[in-house]
């Protein structure tokens, strides 16, 4: 079990890196109370070994990536058939990124991510599978923007209130950017290492593992990739710290919507915010989505304080499974990226052929 006490010292460094992910080692000792650069490099290690730390990786934004639309879709997903069938079937889809059980006392439900670049044709696929009994039904919410990551501040309360929410606030520039910058294969492969902090997103361990696939990149052209997709504001590095060890927080998904956009925005930057609790948050075209991780007592009659707010008129909680079994491991794999066109600067996923692998199963089972 990791720890729930933190020292002052440790609160420190956590939220100096989690405000400042782009800081040096030598400098987080210089902005922190410890003295020596091993002492941070251990510590840093032991909060994630702990669970409370997660990173550095990097979030893209799609906006940029390439010259016809993409995005991210979250679904909730309700099925009666077994975990393993219906993994079965949406593995066949391939730019599925996450999938985490729900806990539901009613129901079977997934929260599913899946990256899109034809909306309409990822749920023409969903409908399918529910009009084939092998999902019962579907829940889809389109990323509209580029998503925040706010990590706790670890003085702060673990079980905040909700008084702040309409208060006005600087909404950052959440858009998406535009397609300005031509990316080349070598780009393209080392993105996904970068997005998923792959062995802490170290440039070196990145080639040594695009050399198993035979990948003849030089460590300059990689190191060339990366200064470049940060230039371009492609991509923005990342820490994902946690209030507490993860297994001793719940994770849970909130959407809202009111009958001004504005007004959802305001509500996802103030949720929760200055407190111990780590979120993010992102407009779903009328919804407002956050998920965020907290301390149990937090969930204690929050959606009854959410039920006071007379602006907002819709709401949905769905409580993730914090420490999936290992049947329920999440389903990770990086974004698939192999149809990026580079001539065209266009990456559009063939889902005709996830329609006839769906059907072939159907009729083989």
């Amino acid at each position: 079990m990791g720890k729930i006490h933190l020292t002052e010292s440790e609160k420190e460094l956590l939220n100096v890196l989690g405000k400042f992910p782009d800081i040096s080692m030598k400098e987080l000792v210089n902005r922190t109370q410890y003295k020596r650069l091993s002492s941070v490099v251990k510590k840093i290690g032991q909060f994630k070994k702990e669970g409370m730390l997660y990173g550095p990786f990097y979030d893209a934004d799609f906006g940029r990536l390439c010259k016809n639309p993409f995005c991210v879709l979250i679904c909730i997903i309700e099925f009666n058939l077994s975990y393993e069938t219906v993994m079965s079937y949406l593995r066949l889809i391939e730019p599925l990124k996450t999938v985490y059980p729900v806990l539901s006392p009613h129901k079977e439900l997934l929260n599913v991510l899946f990256l899109s670049s034809d909306n309409a044709e990822m749920i023409s696929l969903l409908q399918l599978l529910k009009d084939n009994n092998i999902i019962t039904d579907y829940i889809i919410r389109v990323y509209s923007h580029n998503r925040t990551i706010e990590n706790p501040n670890l003085y702060g309360d673990p079980n905040p209130s909700l008084d702040n929410l309409l208060d006005p606030c600087d909404i950052p520039d959440l858009s998406f950017g535009c397609h300005d910058t031509d990316w080349n294969e070598c780009d393209i492969s080392i993105l996904p290492y970068l997005q998923m902090g792959y062995k802490s997103a170290q440039l070196i361990e990145i080639l040594k593992a695009e050399k198993k696939l035979n990948k003849t990149w030089k460590y300059n052209q990689i190191k060339h990739s990366h200064k470049k997709m940060l230039t371009a504001g492609l991509i923005r590095k990342k820490y994902l710290i946690f209030p507490f060890s993860y297994n001793q927080c719940v994770d849970f998904n909130l959407f809202l919507k009111t009958d001004d956009k504005i007004l959802t925005q305001r509500m996802l930057c103030n949720f929760a915010r200055g407190s111990r609790v780590t979120k993010e948050y992102v407009l779903c075209e009328d919804w407002g989505y956050v998920g965020f991780a907290s301390h149990p007592l937090f969930l204690t009659g929050l959606m009854h304080k959410l039920s006071q707010i007379d602006e907002i008129k819709e709401k949905e909680l769905y409580q993730l499974r914090s420490t999936p079994d290992r049947e329920y491991i999440i389903h990770q794999q990086p974004p698939e990226y192999k149809y990026f066109d580079a001539e065209t600067q266009t990456l559009r996923y063939p889902y005709h052929v996830y329609k006839e692998r769906i059907k072939e199963k159907l009729e083989i089972e």
